[in-house]
């Protein structure tokens, strides 16, 4: 598990591709590394990798901002993509809990998960990663 660096815009068309399960035009595969770049240039925000061997089968993009009514930042993962052939409970979790612990290295008070696609999860995912629920895809750092 590691952050996503520039240099990372192939191996993350390959992993979209597989998700997409078909081809990204030329095209497109260029304005992905454009938005990758944009990004990564933001400040606060992270790209996490999980990696098998040399080959990328899940991400996680985490965007960290101050909250405007709350005086510790908020940490929100709006976008898991896994691998077909790696979307498991595991491979899910490893992600979250990877973004769960880059919120608390910067001293976030909120972890919001917001996704649109439903991840096959464990119970009580949010308690094993420390949490309690304050809503549907919200939780609360103890």
């Amino acid at each position: 598990m590691r952050e996503a660096l520039p240099r990372d815009a192939a191996a993350i068309r390959r992993l979209l591709e597989a998700v997409l399960d078909r081809r990204l035009e030329d095209h497109h595969a260029a304005q992905l590394a454009r938005n990758l770049l944009y990004f990564l240039s933001g400040q606060g925000n992270a790209l996490l990798l999980l990696e098998e061997g040399e080959r990328v089968v899940g991400a996680a993009s985490v965007w960290v901002r101050q909250g405007v009514f709350d005086d510790l930042p908020v940490a929100r993962v709006d976008r898991l993509l896994l691998d077909p052939e790696h979307r498991t409970p595991e491979a899910a979790l490893a992600l979250l809990e990877q973004a769960a612990a880059l919120a608390r290295s910067v001293g976030a008070g909120d972890f919001e998960v917001s996704l649109e696609d439903p991840l096959p999860l464990p119970e009580g995912t949010l308690k094993d990663l420390g949490m309690t629920a304050l809503g549907t895809y919200r939780a609360r750092i103890r």
